[in-house]
């Protein structure tokens, strides 16, 4: 018995000591991951109270200052640290389904490769595929774009831009499809991550048109680019995407990984509003005078929209909200020189606002969020 008793207390020590040591080891990697877990003190300073062009300037100018450009063969062992899942798999946006069970996971030894159907191996994905850019540098591997996905998923994309789908002619495993654009404005064929990942990529368009504002004069201009911006269509669905998917933890995760590797951050990851600050402000013209405009606010809005008119008010002017499909929603006129509009009944998404008087005519996306 007492030798059986000795035997059950070194037992009990060994099982006490493993305990200590694994929460120790936690406790160590949640500081760890802390200390990075926020930029840098005054990393966005030159940013701060600025809007329109004038920000998206700053920010390129804050996330290309250090930016340190990876190889093209490193990013396989880059994702081990900025694409991994809590269970240690590959985190795959075309393949896994956030809160559900991913039909497959890849180890990241499986790296294509051949490949003949989905779950075969994974490989480098440029979301902003690279035929769009001729394959320059540093696009090629900045590794906020090239992310790991399923090899097959991956080249029924092609080089497609992303949209929402109509038509699917080919749906993966976990739902994302490829098909006919059932965008406004764009009329060929996308391709529609599911819908816990689109607020993803909208913020990776973001921070590439951000990234290289100066560099896409020279790309081709596929769809979703104009040779200096995001094409109109394109703005109009990723900042919906925007609003509609959240900045998830794995996203600050990844963009904190990110920053370790090449000195820059995805700006729009730590304050995905200034997407809506750039690409969602007014377009207002005046036809009679140049003294006459009109400030929306607040912008996101969650039950009521605001207008102040400057100048004279001595008109009566007509206010309709349309959706992303140009289906008017509200109608209402004001006389006075603020008005108020009941939002509240509008789910979450992208708006647009028309104001039309006798001297002018505004149009500006709102964006509604609960």
């Amino acid at each position: 018995m007492l030798i059986r008793f000795k035997i059950s207390l070194n037992l009990l020590k060994n099982i006490v000591m493993a305990n200590i040591k694994f929460f120790q080891i936690v406790v160590f990697t949640f500081l760890c991951f802390n200390l990075v877990a926020q930029p840098p003190a005054g990393y966005y300073d030159a940013a701060n109270g600025l809007t329109g062009q004038p920000l998206r300037v700053a920010l390129h100018d804050i996330i290309s200052n250090g930016y340190i450009s990876v190889s093209y063969n490193s990013l396989p062992t880059h994702y081990q640290t900025t694409d991994v899942k809590p269970n240690g798999k590959v985190w795959d946006m075309y393949s896994d389904i956030p809160g559900g069970t991913p039909p497959y996971e890849f180890t990241f030894t499986q790296t294509c490769g051949n490949y003949g159907a989905e779950g075969d191996c994974f490989n480098r994905e440029h979301s902003v595929p690279q035929s769009w850019f001729n394959g320059a540098s540093p696009m090629y591997s900045d590794l906020f774009h090239v992310v790991p996905t399923d090899g097959y998923v991956n080249n029924r994309r092609s080089n497609y831009p992303f949209g929402d789908v109509a038509n699917a002619s080919y749906t993966s495993m976990n739902g994302s499809k490829l098909g006919s654009s059932a965008v406004a404005g764009y009329n060929g064929t996308v391709f529609e991550p599911v819908d816990s990942f689109k607020g993803d990529f909208a913020r990776i368009y973001f921070y590439m048109a951000t990234r290289y504002k100066d560099e896409m004069t020279s790309w081709t201009g596929d769809p979703p680019f104009t040779s200096t911006d995001l094409s109109t269509w394109a703005i109009n669905m990723f900042l919906q995407w925007n609003t509609l998917d959240p900045v998830s933890t794995k996203e600050r995760q990844r963009n904190n990984s990110v920053y370790n590797i090449q000195h820059n951050r995805n700006p729009f990851v730590d304050n995905p509003t200034w997407a809506n600050l750039i690409w969602g402000t007014a377009s207002v013209s005046n036809s009679n005078s140049q003294s006459e405009s009109v400030f929306v606010y607040p912008i996101p809005a969650t039950n009521e929209i605001n207008l102040n008119f400057s100048g004279n008010i001595n008109y009566t002017s007509e206010i309709t909200i349309q959706n992303i499909s140009g289906k008017v929603l509200i109608v209402t006129t004001t006389y006075d020189k603020k008005h108020s509009i009941d939002i509240s009944n509008l789910t979450p998404g992208i708006y647009f606002l028309t104001i039309k008087n006798a001297l002018f005519t505004s149009n500006q996306k709102i964006v509604v969020v609960k």
